[in-house]
């Protein structure tokens, strides 16, 4: 065998010199891992992975403000309503004799520490990826509500006047009850149903075609559709009062406007994660509380 750098007929010190450099590439991409072409900075092995800004850990720990807001408002002496998504994750443990609240906390305990546990990272800078996913969720939140709008007006679905600005100054706590519930919203329609349905979808669509991308854009598109329709659909009176009363009277133009917030939610759930579409509901919550709700614009 020759050694490296050995020179002989027909250039092979070149070529040695070129496989040498070759090898140190290769060395060089495989400690770069998936970041590719990135600085060397973030090339170190205890750098966080990019997906973790999106990932379901994170997006928990982003969603505690809501959840202690909502422990807040039932703790508290005025307005005592429950989330219906919140009743639904409950349901199981309160059927045994277990109280609500008692199960949410130690769910909420539980959960974080897992969260925790899976986020826990040398260079993670938690509290900085927490503060831009809040960030993201008020952006989304500004868009949100013009995107609605240009639509209801496209599709030509009407004012949907059951969200009309409420009369008067409604009491602190219902606005706390409707912004902290949209994390448990998220939670089961996005986190849960959705996901699930794109699992289901995705088997399905894979029995008719051995089109990767045509099985995955379509099972992405049902599973954000068929969960949109549920969202829009579990806040009508109809369903709620199986769960305890609430909910809203049946309305065209008001179940396609929340029809169509559940698709732009779960566009975002897989696009930016579930903090970001929890943030975004709560934002969008808050702003119909305060009066800018469609018929301010429509």
């Amino acid at each position: 065998m020759l050694a490296l750098g050995t020179p002989r007929a027909g250039g092979t010190h070149v070529k040695s010199s070129s496989a040498t450099l070759d090898a140190r590439e290769r060395r060089s991409k495989s400690r770069a891992g998936v970041h590719g072409s990135e600085p060397e900075d973030v090339h170190d092995a205890t750098a966080p992975p990019t997906s973790l800004q999106r990932g379901i850990a994170l997006g928990f720990l982003s969603m505690l403000p809501l959840f202690f807001a909502y422990e807040f408002v039932q703790a508290g002496t005025g307005v005592r309503g429950r989330n219906a998504a919140e009743v639904v994750l409950t349901l199981p443990f309160t059927t045994l004799g277990i109280g609500a609240g008692v199960v949410r906390v130690v769910a909420l305990v539980l959960a974080t520490i897992a969260a925790g546990w899976a986020c826990f990272h040398v260079r993670l800078g938690l509290v900085t990826r927490v503060g831009r996913v809040v960030v993201e969720g008020a952006v989304f939140a500004l868009i949100l509500g013009p995107l609605l709008i240009v639509l209801q007006r496209a599709l030509e679905l009407g004012v949907p006047a059951g969200l009309a600005a409420p009369v008067g100054v409604p009491p602190i706590d219902t606005g706390l009850l409707q912004v902290s519930g949209a994390a448990f919203e998220e939670i089961v329609f996005r986190v849960g149903l959705q996901s699930a349905l794109f699992v289901l979808a995705t088997e399905v669509f894979a029995y008719f075609t051995d089109v990767a991308v045509v099985t995955r854009v379509s099972a992405e598109v049902a599973a954000v559709g068929l969960s949109a329709l549920v969202f829009a659909a579990a806040h009508l009176a109809v369903f709620t009062h199986l769960l305890g009363g609430g909910g809203e009277a049946w309305d065209p133009a008001v179940f396609a406007w929340r029809f169509l917030a559940g698709a732009v939610l779960g566009v975002l759930f897989r696009v930016r994660g579930p903090g970001v579409a929890a943030w975004t509901h709560a934002f969008f919550n808050l702003a119909l509380f305060v009066g800018a709700g469609p018929d301010v614009f429509l």
